[in-house]
């Protein structure tokens, strides 16, 4: 795997799993379907399909347009129908989910094991090692929580020292199956590290704050049991599903739109804001660092599946920050200096607006 230092990767295996399983779950003949919406009475359809938490959507129905489902073995035949008696046009994207979870586990076995790398996707343990391992004059490592089972939550602070600077903050693998996620965030501290020289400019000016892995026990339950695992592995009070999706378990607009009260649901909000563990280490650290000093000036957070520089805001089309011209000015920076390395092309724009135009 090759990262650039220009944050952001693309693309990897999405879906999720609700109940309390246990050894590797089977994904054969579950089946992806692109869908193309023309009408708004289709997008309600699809949409109570979407909150219904039955079918595993790989990109939320905002608007008008294509957007990506997985369904069971079970489903498929009750899909399509609901489909076609809609007048929805669908295409099947992946016929066997499982052939690719495969592939990628051959991949993962055969790739070197000596070390944490970026040419396989690594335990927490292992990952847990390396940053503690790490040794820098600029970074420092520290426990900032613990996730529902105890696993360690983990921040790397790269900091020249003397007064409070500007920061910024990056998270990754909140969602646990976005495993490309977490390894862009931790190839990301290696190059900090390793070529500290190269990016003296930047940090002289700029404090950088990485929480590489949010969500560490969902991480290795994606190992262990179910590889399209999203949510974190909390209990929930009078349910048999484990988890919350912890992306929608802060408390800015807590249960707004695309966002569900079912424990099944793999866009479950949980019990309260802050119900989680994990998104409790997120902000107290935040807290901590600016009662210190710190002027967090960007906030950006890791997920794959789609080209996209998301903006704010997030939970609904049309409502803007008020420094969002800013920000998409610096939006627009960033996509530009990506295509730059590999000629990757990439959108940028208001989260809810432009998921709208692209599904």
């Amino acid at each position: 795997m090759k990262f650039s230092i220009a944050l952001v990767a693309v693309l990897a295996l999405v879906a999720a799993s609700q109940s309390r399983e246990t050894g590797l779950r089977s994904f054969n003949g579950y089946q992806v379907f692109t869908v193309e919406v023309t009408t708004h009475g289709q997008l309600e359809l699809l949409r109570s399909l979407y909150l219904g938490g039955d079918y595993d959507f790989w990109t939320t129905p905002r608007g008008l347009g294509f957007t990506d489902v997985m369904a069971a073995p079970q489903q498929v035949a009750a899909f399509t129908s609901i489909m076609d008696k809609a007048g929805i046009k669908f295409t099947v994207k992946v016929p066997d989910v499982e052939t690719l979870v495969r592939e990628e586990r051959v991949a993962n076995q055969k790739a070197g094991s000596e070390r944490i790398s970026w040419d396989r996707y690594p335990r927490f343990a292992e990952i847990e090692t390396w940053l503690n391992g790490l040794s820098s004059q600029y970074a420092t490592v520290s426990v900032i929580g613990r996730s529902y089972n105890g696993l360690a939550i983990h921040a790397v602070k790269f900091s020249t020292g003397g007064a409070p600077k500007k920061s910024v903050i990056i998270d990754a693998n909140i969602h646990a199956r976005e495993w490309i996620a977490g390894a862009t965030a931790t190839w990301i501290i290696n190059e900090l590290i390793t070529n500290t020289a190269a990016y003296m400019n930047v940090l002289n000016e700029i404090d950088i704050h990485v929480i590489p892995m949010v969500n560490p026990d969902g991480y290795e339950f994606c190992h262990t049991g179910d590889r399209l695992w999203r949510k974190t592995r909390s209990v929930t009070s009078g349910s048999a599903c484990l988890g919350c999706d912890p992306n929608r378990n802060f408390a800015f607009m807590f249960g707004g739109e695309s966002t569900s009260p079912n424990p099944c649901s793999d866009i479950y909000h949980g019990s309260a804001a802050f119900s989680e563990s994990e998104t409790t280490a997120v902000r107290d650290y935040i807290v901590a660092q600016e009662a210190a000093g710190a002027r967090f000036l960007a906030y950006l957070t890791f997920h794959c599946y789609g080209n996209v520089w998301l903006l704010p805001w997030g939970y609904t089309a049309g409502v803007y920050p008020p420094d969002y011209d800013q920000q998409l000015s610096l939006g627009r920076a960033a996509i530009a200096a990506l295509q730059a390395v590999h000629n990757t092309r990439y959108q940028t724009g208001q989260g809810a607006d432009l998921l709208c135009k692209l599904i």
